[in-house]
């Protein structure tokens, strides 16, 4: 009959590192990172967190922050570390005990572990860039971001998501002080290509097709910036004219169909 210790230190441990892992911080750190991002990849990862303690969390997302997704995945991480670091004190115990008292928290313990450490190294990496809307952007994307006029009025300002070493971009066609109304309205003005850091306010309103190479949109961006004189016109060459032309090699508007209904609504008042 073998001699075995007292379970009592192993089970103190164990008992220790139960009411470490749910002592708030995992939850409070994984509903950072959900209330911070849109990669669902991410947030399907979060859910096995929360499904495998079994804790809720608020999943209401608030704004794209990749700065809250560091720093919560770090507190977790060390949050992690000094549980397992006890699991590894119950490790070195479990030897001396009778299996009966100790193998059934044991390995559920274990598995919990196993599960985040898993979990955490996927959570490891650079989150998707995403619009408001949770739609991943890439570089080529034809997106929008929502804009009013002199009068008020919304439209959707167009552009192309471009790559730079600073991330991404999107280069833009507008005018400046030079616009003129002709009778109130038909606008133009020289036009200026011009690129922004990318903000999720900014939509995607197409993806560039998997088929086309990025490169055709650099190229055309290229040759539109090498253009001495290239005027805006509201009707004719706006900003979402520019877009898609640099887009899918056509200057087409979407809006303008709006704008001659508004137009003619206001004509008939």
């Amino acid at each position: 009959m073998p001699t075995y210790s007292s379970p009592s230190k192993a089970l103190h441990l164990l008992a220790h590192i139960q009411e470490h892992m749910n002592n708030g911080t995992i939850r409070n750190e994984i509903n950072k990172i959900v209330k911070h991002t849109r990669d669902q990849e991410i947030l399907a990862v979060c859910d096995r967190i929360v499904t495998c303690l079994d804790i809720e969390i608020d999943k209401e997302f608030t704004r794209l922050d990749d700065k809250q997704h560091a720093s919560a995945l770090k507190n977790l991480q060390n949050h992690l570390k000094w549980a397992s670091d006890r699991f590894d004190e119950v490790v070195d115990l479990r030897a001396s005990i009778d299996p009966k008292w100790i193998s059934s928290p044991f390995s559920a313990t274990e598995r919990q572990l196993l599960t985040l450490s898993d979990c955490y190294t996927l959570l490891d990496k650079v989150p998707d860039v995403c619009d408001i809307n949770g739609e991943v952007v890439k570089v080529g994307d034809l997106v929008s971001v929502l804009c009013k006029d002199e009068n008020g009025q919304d439209y959707e300002h167009y552009g192309v998501l471009v790559s730079s070493p600073k991330g991404f971009r999107v280069a833009h066609f507008f005018t400046g002080s030079t616009v003129k109304a002709q009778n109130n309205l038909v606008e133009k003005g020289f036009g200026y290509i011009h690129e922004v850091a990318y903000e999720p306010s900014w939509i995607v309103e197409e993806h560039l097709p998997d088929m086309v190479p990025y490169s055709q949109v650099e190229q055309r961006i290229k040759l539109a910036r090498q253009s001495e004189k290239r005027i805006w016109n509201k009707l004719s060459y706006n900003c979402e004219h520019w877009a898609r032309e640099m887009f899918s090699g056509t200057p087409t508007c979407t809006q303008l169909a709006r704008w001659r209904e508004e137009a003619r609504a206001r004509k008939e008042a």
